[in-house]
């Protein structure tokens, strides 16, 4: 096979042929090759359901719904900055990205695998590992395969190159039909789908199932209206969120009122007993008369004081009153909208390709969609104390009379040393079916889990099981991602997930950022590193840096 097969010459793998049986109760597969399973086609014949790279091999394999395989060299991550072995999809898309970790280098047609940066690109191929963890791709290639991506397709990094099987046992979910009223006309717009040129960026095609293309529509239907009604119920929350500022001003102001008034009772009060005390020390009848004058004008000042005190603390009461309605209107609104936003999600969710992981190690299964956690439970797996293996099961697309989805199994297995050899052209060996279906036969999944699946079981699903964690790499907006412990994580190692930071205010001064300290534990000012060059850095300023090094702030004259 050629080093780089353009648009392109496609082997139809042991897949292809098995891929065409009807499959039985419990888990089959086929590693019989024929000379049909060596004839050469063009092209994919279909959208890319999962890649596969091949670390030892240097080689990606990118793999459709009927066993078609485009394959092509890459570079991957060099010693220390290794390509981690393990599973992943694709997060973003982006023709023209560039990196904001290695000098603003160019990444063409770059499909982003985790947030931390290793991603398939377009990039140079010197024959062997030669990249920062990414994977490089030959340019043409790179172009091709990201018309035939979407976010979500699976993409698998193993140690040596493998090839998915189809695959059928009885405990794989099969799909529910939904009881929904299809519709005429639909009208939406996908920013995201959109912005990648072509379909939905999770949603399933379905050209080929007239059926279950109604049953989608139904369900898009309902996600639609769920849709509007949660905007709907989202206008008077903003509303309501106004009106409660406005109510908590009112009670700040009325609150200052207060204290005003509080004051200005307590200065009559005192103008009062000032008065009193004159009055008791008055001994001539006309000083007497003045001051109990002068007594009566404080007295009345003291009573009207008290009166606006008496009006404030009304105002107050009222203010406090309407803020209290107000956030019980907001909390009241906002749970309307919250039910309303968590039916649209879900009725979304339907319409979307359903990801499950089982976790040996947390002894929990998990379940995503649209890049979103949606639930886990525990799980029973029987002999806990067994490796399991990791496995990827993938939905590809429907039987032909739509009442069950075909799947592909993909293992992938244990370091090996000694089976090292960078680009040696060798076939992919076809995943063991039989330790696959040993897998699942471990695996008593919660009902509750099953009849999620069931009911959002579309082509692009996928169940991976696995004796590992979920890595910290899945997050925010990420599929599963999980990495094979033992292999080489470099790439993810130097350059860990960066968690949002919170926002500090602008007088916020980090004292570490403006002073260093020298291998004698000198403390210098980051801010006067080019004092040197400065005019005014005189004698003074250069004897002190060399003894004790400078103070944290200098005079006007650049004396202490």
């Amino acid at each position: 096979m050629r080093e780089f097969i353009s648009g392109i010459v496609v082997k139809a793998s042991v897949a292809a042929l098995v891929l065409l049986t009807a499959f039985g109760g419990s888990h089959t597969a086929s590693a019989q090759a024929t000379d049909s399973d060596n004839a050469e086609v063009q092209g994919l014949s279909g959208p890319a359901v999962m890649a596969i790279v091949s670390l030892v091999d240097q080689r990606i394999a990118v793999y459709d719904a009927h066993g078609g395989v485009v394959r092509a060299r890459v570079s991957s991550g060099r010693t220390e900055y290794e390509t981690p072995v393990g599973i992943y999809s694709v997060l973003q898309k982006n023709r023209d990205h560039v990196s904001n970790l290695y000098e603003d280098a160019r990444m063409p047609f770059m499909q982003r695998m985790t947030w931390s940066g290793v991603a398939l690109h377009a990039g140079a191929l010197p024959g062997h590992p030669a990249s920062a963890g990414c994977v490089r791709m030959p340019h043409q290639f790179a172009s091709e395969i990201f018309e035939q991506t979407k976010l979500g397709t699976r993409i698998i990094v193993a140690r040596r190159d493998v090839a998915p099987v189809p695959f059928s046992h009885s405990a794989l979910p099969k799909p529910q039909l939904a009881a929904a009223e299809a519709v005429l006309t639909r009208t939406t717009f996908d920013p995201l789908a959109d912005e990648q040129g072509k379909g939905s960026v999770f949603e399933p095609d379905l050209t080929n199932w007239p059926e279950r293309q109604a049953v989608l529509e139904s369900l898009r239907a309902v996600a639609d209206e769920k849709a509007a009604t949660a905007k709907a119920a989202s206008a008077p929350v903003e509303e309501l969120k106004a009106a409660v500022k406005a109510r908590a001003d009112a009670v700040k102001k009325a609150a200052g009122a207060k204290r005003t008034a509080e004051r200005a009772k307590g200065r009559a009060e005192g103008r009062v007993k000032q008065a009193e005390r004159r009055l008791a020390a008055a001994k001539q009848p006309a000083t007497i008369k003045s001051r109990e004058d002068a007594l009566a004008k404080a007295q009345a000042g003291f009573d009207e004081a008290a009166a606006k005190l008496a009006e404030a603390d009304t105002a107050v009461e009222a203010a406090e009153k309407a803020h209290a309605a107000a956030e019980q209107e907001l909390g009241a609104a906002q749970a309307v909208y919250a039910e309303a936003d968590a039916a649209a999600k879900e009725a979304r969710r339907k319409t979307l390709p359903i990801s499950v992981f089982v976790s040996l190690k947390e002894q929990r299964v998990y379940i995503r969609q649209g890049h979103e956690a949606v639930t886990d439970a525990p799980v029973t797996i029987s002999e806990p104390e067994t490796p399991i293996g990791t496995h990827v099961y993938t939905a590809v697309d429907f039987t032909p009379d739509g009442d069950d989805v075909r799947w592909t199994a993909v293992s992938i297995g244990p370091h090996v040393p000694g089976q090292e050899g960078y680009g040696k052209k060798k076939e992919p060996t076809p995943a063991d079916a039989e330790h696959a279906g040993r897998a699942l036969d471990r695996i008593a999944m919660p009902a509750e889990v099953s009849e999620r699946v069931s009911a959002s079981l579309w082509p692009g699903s996928s169940i991976i099981v696995s004796d590992e964690e979920q890595s910290k790499e899945t997050g925010e907006s990420t599929d599963f991602v999980v990495l094979i412990s033992g292999e080489p994580q470099g790439g993810i190692v130097i350059r860990p997930r960066r968690e949002r930071q919170p926002q500090l205010p602008e007088y916020f001064v980090d004292y570490d950022a403006y002073y260093y300290y020298d291998e004698y534990g000198r403390r210098y000012d980051r801010r006067r590193y080019d004092r040197r060059n400065d005019r005014r850095y005189g004698r003074y300023d250069r004897y002190y840096d060399e003894r004790r090094g400078p103070p944290r702030d200098r005079s006007f004259f650049g004396l202490w």
